[in-house]
């Protein structure tokens, strides 16, 4: 979730876990915690009185739901942080002296646990030579700002806190000693190294956290999943692209965002396609919207929140896994702050199921600013979910040929040396060709086939194609014919150049290209209108665990669907259109969203919401 500098604002962490067995990742270490007795709970740690906060992880065997977080609130106890696959942080008065119904085990936060790799001995950024160092603290998210002073004045530190910074971060200048004794400090969540660019604020953005349909995972926590793979070794995913920002053109913001795809699918094994609908399974719907959009997390204006992204199964549910949502209300631009791209390549590496680096200068920093490329730990830590791709490994890229520079071994000179002359491959008799068929010079289609014909050369053959918007794909060949075949090309508004290359046998290469225009599609005469007539407030109390919701759409270019989707990621399509009833919608104790969402026969939507909450 990106935020500009001027209000920067914490989500509330709630929980998010998967069952027992699976291990609590950790950015400093990763254990499986084992089943405990009350009686083996260990001894509460920092608390000298009874009415002092302390924050313990607890553990559970199972998903945790109601009658857990039920179990905690009696228990007096406050979630801060999730701590993958199946634990959370807590804050209570005095700390946990039994365990709460439904935990197995809880224990201490530790001081190690609370200090980066990067700064621990033989880290990158280790004190034990530097002297001191440039760091991060951050705080539990219950800490508020009296309690991080109340803790500077005990330790008679020095806080800064520049422009841009999160409520929960200060920075610190401190040795080797000084770390370790902020380590110890109940208080403090987790130490990280800072970018010395922070300190003036300026084109400096913050990232709150990695978020979830649950909350925020705070920065010492490691996600550790990624989308499953298909099985040709790459996550195949979806994409699509609902109302874009009318302050940069469509078709330009639609290319930085493939641009930014393309950074990530040049370097692992994850692949993007264009998807007709919006809402399915492994596929990120791209949006701008403003203020509440349906999924629990509104937008509040211009300058505080700039995007937020949800992590992939089954960190979350389908169908919002994945999908990333842009305040339409920021002042966007490209080249310059708020500039797309930058922020598009940062939600992209969340939406692939990265966490926040610990390391200044990566892109998945948890403060960024715009021109940043990819750094070898960013690709390190995405090749750890999905390997590099093939294509990178046998350096076998479709329209680029590198050669392998082999060094050799230092030898002797040798004296009048006999030197034997390359055998060239032999060319063909008829030379390799390419010819693509005639295209429309215009469509307002959102893909294209291309035909033509392959001759020469040294049979078989292979021909692939490439679009100047980063898609890439393999024409088929008719068997025992020299026709092929690319179906499927996707297009964006704008031009499209697309290049069509043929490889023989023996290494020799023709391409030809040809230029396609997608035409935006031709405005509807009226807006797509969704209202609800049943129930008739926007917020409704339900004491029932499912309810139902009847209205009427219209508009558009013909309405012909109707789908609703929850806060909770429950999904559902409504029975009829104009009226159309949606029946069956759970509903969760306390707070749920509900979004209805109308689409025409081109793919466009509108939508409304209400909330219902149940006791």
């Amino acid at each position: 979730m990106l935020k500009s500098l001027a209000k920067p604002v914490l989500l509330a962490t709630v929980i998010v876990t998967c069952a027992f067995g699976q291990e609590i990742h950790l950015k400093t270490r990763t254990f499986s915690p084992s089943a405990q007795s009350a009686a083996d709970l260990p001894p509460v740690r920092g608390a000298t009185s009874a009415r002092q906060t302390v924050h313990q992880i607890v553990a559970f065997d199972h998903t945790p739901g109601v009658a857990d977080l039920d179990a905690l609130v009696t228990a007096g106890a406050q979630v801060t942080g999730v701590l993958p696959d199946n634990a959370v942080v807590v804050a209570v008065s005095g700390g946990l002296n039994t365990r709460p119904n439904g935990a197995i085990w809880v224990g201490p936060m530790e001081g190690r646990d609370k200090m980066s790799p990067l700064l621990q001995a033989g880290g990158a950024y280790s004190t034990a030579t530097a002297g001191e160092s440039l760091v991060i603290v951050e705080f539990h998210s219950d800490v508020d700002a009296t309690g991080q002073a109340a803790l500077e004045a005990s330790l008679g530190a020095t806080f800064l806190r520049p422009a841009g910074l999160m409520p929960q971060h200060v920075i610190v200048r401190a040795s080797v000693t000084d770390l370790a004794a902020l380590a110890e400090q109940d208080q403090v969540a987790y130490i990280f190294p800072a970018d010395p660019a922070m300190l003036n604020g300026a084109g400096i953005y913050s990232c709150a956290g990695m978020l979830t349909t649950s909350g925020p995972v705070p920065q010492y926590a490691n996600i550790t999943h990624g989308w499953d793979l298909n099985s040709d070794g790459i996550a195949h995913l979806t994409y699509y692209f609902g109302a874009l920002t009318p302050k940069v053109p469509a078709a330009t913001v639609e290319s930085e965002i493939l641009r930014a795809m393309a950074q990530w699918t040049s370097n692992v094994n994850v692949a993007f396609s264009p998807s007709a609908i919006a809402s399915t399974t492994r596929s990120i719907f791209i949006e701008f919207a403003s203020g509440a959009h349906g999924d629990g997390y509104p937008f509040d204006g211009s300058g505080v929140i700039l995007a937020h992204t949800f992590y992939p199964v089954p960190v979350n549910s389908e169908t919002i896994a994945g999908d990333m949502h842009f305040n339409a209300d920021e002042a966007w631009a490209v080249g310059a702050d708020t500039d797309v791209y930058t922020v598009a390549l940062h939600e992209l590496g969340h939406a692939i199921g990265l966490s926040h680096s610990d390391n200044p200068g990566d892109v998945m920093y948890p403060y960024y600013h715009r021109g940043i490329s990819l750094s070898a730990n960013d690709i390190g830590a995405a090749q750890e979910l999905y390997q590099a791709p093939v294509t990178q490994a046998t350096a076998a890229a479709p329209f680029t040929v590198t050669p392998t520079v082999v060094v050799p071994p230092v030898t002797p000179p040798v004296t009048n040396p006999i030197v034997p002359t390359p055998t060239p491959a032999p060319s063909p008799a008829v030379p390799l060709s390419l010819t693509i068929d005639p295209v429309a010079a215009s469509t307002q289609a959102s893909t294209w086939i291309v035909t033509g014909v392959v001759t020469g050369g040294t049979a078989p053959y292979t021909v692939q194609w490439q679009t100047d918007h980063g898609y890439t794909g393999t024409a088929v060949i008719s068997t025992g014919s020299d026709m092929w075949t690319a179906c499927d090309i996707p297009l964006v508004t704008g031009s499209n150049t697309i290049t069509v290359t043929a490889f023989d046998s023996s290494d020799h290469i023709s391409s030809q290209s040809v230029t396609i225009t997608m035409q935006p599609a031709a405005a509807t005469a009226l807006p797509i209108s969704v209202s609800i007539a049943s129930p008739a407030s926007a917020v409704v109390n339900v004491t029932t665990p499912t309810i139902s919701v009847t209205g009427t759409a219209s508009g558009g270019a013909g309405i012909t669907q109707v789908t609703w989707q929850t806060s909770n990621g429950a999904t559902g399509t409504a029975t009829g259109v104009a009226p159309w009833v949606a029946t069956g919608i759970p509903v969760p104790v306390g707070t749920t969203t509900i979004v209805i969402r109308a689409y025409d026969a081109k793919g466009s939507s509108a939508w409304v919401a209400l909330v219902a909450v149940r006791p």
